[in-house]
């Protein structure tokens, strides 16, 4: 390891992207990806408008837009998910040249890298047609850049570099940039009330970061008004056992990702007792405070906005840290890597997702309607409550489908209750399912006590009128 150390960037530059770029449009396309392609071919001044009622910063659309101009020859989809790529491996060589420098970091620095670019959960979302990766690389470089400020409050050029990384992090996702630049205020704020040198990191930075955001500075203020207005995102009664399951599925999701097998479903039960130790244990790290005040502030909004499915998305920020401590042991990495290379083979195979949405075929669907329909007059009813169906009226719209009617021939029935019923006066011809419920779904839904626990995930049904 030692002879490979020189290259080691290298090498693991070529092994993750090797798992990022391989089969690009192996996942059909999700709602929040078929958010991204319907704005990135509008005008900057469209998307500004829509994404500003839609409570997201512009940045990521904007260079989209300008992306999916150059000459290549993939679909939308893909050429997209390139670019979200691309930053996944501008973050690696950003972690490796800024946050493994050093005598101390030189010895578990390969396993790092190795088990950085085997990460599940940063394949994922690495893949995704979404800003994840864009914030996930303006988040290293915030939090590296105030973590200098920390060190040194007098330096000058790292008030500039953190206060640049921070205005542009505000400028793509307002979870990350809320959470790093609350972090390192707080840190800078108490630091200057020990000490008068600290009183021009901890406002200059936030001074230039409000004069660089004033176009969006409105805009920012209505969307925190409107999450502090809403009752946090909850899917169970019981409060403690909905932040159990959101903790849980975040530390699932970095540790292991979100396509478990059962081998590793049995190692996480066995081995998270010995992490959670680890990690308190590898503590001392200089950035633990900032980065640990960070996820604290993130978590506590994402859990006013989305569910806990979503939630380590909206974290990503923090997986390369969380890794950073788990690697500091031969052991440990090993462990998780193995358990990494299980998780990447389902992912692959399209198998044990835990959330379902990611497979949900509506490319699929729309061509089952728009061709079994022909040209005569048809009806499509959605009734799948909380699913977004967004890929498929996009699909059906962009064809030849004709216009619904309510004296239609054909009336087609998407539903994802397990529940089915006729319309009035009409009589089902044919039914087909897709993505089957695992058993761990199963018992899942008996744990929560479902009332109806459906075999598949959605049911498209025929109906002809009598």
């Amino acid at each position: 390891m030692k002879r490979l150390e020189p290259y080691c960037l290298y090498i693991c530059l070529l092994l993750q992207a090797g798992l990022l770029f391989w089969r690009l449009d192996l996942l059909p396309v999700w709602g929040d990806e078929q958010v991204t392609l319907d704005l990135c071919v509008r005008p900057l001044r469209e998307i500004a408008a829509i994404v500003a009622r839609d409570v997201h910063p512009p940045l990521y659309y904007f260079l989209v837009h300008y992306w999916v101009q150059l000459p290549l020859s993939a679909d939308l989809i893909v050429t997209v998910r390139i670019f979200s790529c691309l930053w996944a491996l501008a973050t690696t060589v950003v972690l490796d040249r800024l946050w493994l420098r050093g005598d101390d970091r030189s010895r578990w620095r390969w396993r790092f890298l190795l088990l950085w670019a085997l990460s599940p959960c940063a394949i994922l979302y690495g893949r995704m047609a979404r800003s994840y990766t864009l914030q996930l690389f303006l988040g290293s470089l915030a939090l590296y850049w105030g973590l200098a400020l920390l060190r040194d409050p007098r330096r000058r050029a790292a008030i500039g570099a953190y206060a640049i990384a921070g205005c542009l992090l505000f400028y793509t996702h307002y979870v990350p940039a809320l959470a790093i630049v609350g972090a390192v205020s707080a840190m800078l704020g108490y630091k200057a009330l020990r000490s008068r040198e600290s009183c021009l990191a901890a406002t200059a930075p936030l001074a230039i970061m409000t004069v660089l955001y004033l176009p969006w500075l409105k805009v920012l203020g209505a969307a925190v008004e409107s999450a502090m207005k809403e009752q946090p995102y909850s899917i169970l009664p019981n409060p403690i056992w909905e932040q159990m399951v959101r903790v849980a599925y975040l530390a699932f999701s970095f540790s292991f990702g979100e396509t478990p097998s059962l081998a590793v479903l049995a190692s996480s039960v066995v081995l998270a007792p010995v992490l959670v130790i680890l990690l308190w244990r590898e503590r001392r790290e200089e950035w633990f405070p900032v980065v640990l005040i960070a996820g604290i502030i993130g978590y506590v909004a994402v859990t006013r906005v989305v569910s806990f499915a979503f939630t380590p998305a909206r974290l990503l920020f923090i997986l390369p840290f969380y890794l950073m401590l788990l690697t500091k042991r031969t052991w440990t990495f090993a462990v998780l890597a193995c358990l990494s290379v299980v998780s990447l083979h389902s992912y692959y195979l399209q198998e044990n997702f835990l959330n379902k949405g990611y497979l949900l075929p509506f490319d699929q669907i729309a061509d089952i309607i728009q061709q079994d329909s022909g040209i005569r007059p048809i009806q499509v009813r959605v009734e799948a409550p909380g699913l977004d169906t967004t890929p498929l009226t996009r699909r059906l719209a962009a064809g030849t489908l004709p216009d619904p009617q309510r004296n239609a021939e054909i009336i087609w029935v998407l539903e994802s209750r397990g529940v089915h019923s006729a319309p009035p006066g009409a009589h089902e011809v044919w039914r087909r399912q897709f993505v089957r419920f695992s058993l761990l779904d199963h018992l899942a839904m008996k744990l929560v006590n479902w009332p109806i626990e459906p075999t598949f995930v959605l049911e498209l049904t025929k109906y002809l009128r009598n």
